[in-house]
């Protein structure tokens, strides 16, 4: 595979984990980071982002992120954890747009959670996104063997349902998408969920 590597992700990688996470939810995470900047919490949406890719605590952040590299850059990353349980409090402060998704988070507590799976545009279609995926069911399975992994994805990302589908996962349950912007082409949420062997 074009000497592809996957290894686990450096915290001086971390602006690439957010470019990477903002164009795996397809402008979302941007959109979400620029509340901080609206907050006046933050100077810069991806700065934000960045910033909270590297919080050394965040089960979303480097410390459970994966690279491909190819040619000694960041091709795509994948970010995934065994989701914990949520209090629920979050979900409070959370924007409108998002709380679907929270709500979707919340049932699959205790799953393995595949967070965030992108690749760089000038790097798809090398089947970069498919070793991802599989590098993180792999550690699922010396994690948690017998139990399940979960995402969730947008209805309109027909790609990467097909992708997820190949590796076993079928769609539970879904939410309406909230539009964030004029662009977006999704229905709903979806929660899909795979068996780890």
């Amino acid at each position: 595979m074009n000497n592809i590597v996957i290894r686990d992700a450096l915290k001086a990688e971390t602006a690439d984990l957010a470019i990477l996470d903002n164009l795996a939810s397809h402008g979302f995470s941007q959109w979400f980071w620029q509340g901080a900047v609206l907050a006046g919490k933050a100077d810069d949406a991806f700065a934000w982002g960045r910033s909270r890719f590297a919080n050394d605590d965040s089960i979303y952040g480097w410390k459970n992120a994966r690279l491909a590299i190819l040619d000694d850059l960041p091709a795509g990353a994948c970010t995934s954890y065994v989701m914990p349980e949520n209090d629920g409090e979050d979900a409070l402060s959370e924007p409108e747009e998002f709380k679907p998704v929270v709500e979707l988070f919340a049932l699959a507590t205790g799953h393995w959670f595949v967070d965030s799976l992108a690749v760089y545009p000038e790097y798809q279609g090398r089947k970069i996104g498919s070793a991802l995926l599989d590098d993180s069911l792999q550690r699922a399975k010396s994690a948690m063997s017998g139990k399940y992994a979960s995402l969730v994805a947008e209805d309109s990302n027909t790609n990467a349902i097909n992708l997820y589908k190949s590796r076993g996962f079928v769609e539970q349950t879904r939410r309406n998408y909230i539009p964030f912007n004029e662009r977006s082409q999704s229905q709903n949420w979806l929660l899909m969920t795979a068996s780890i062997h």
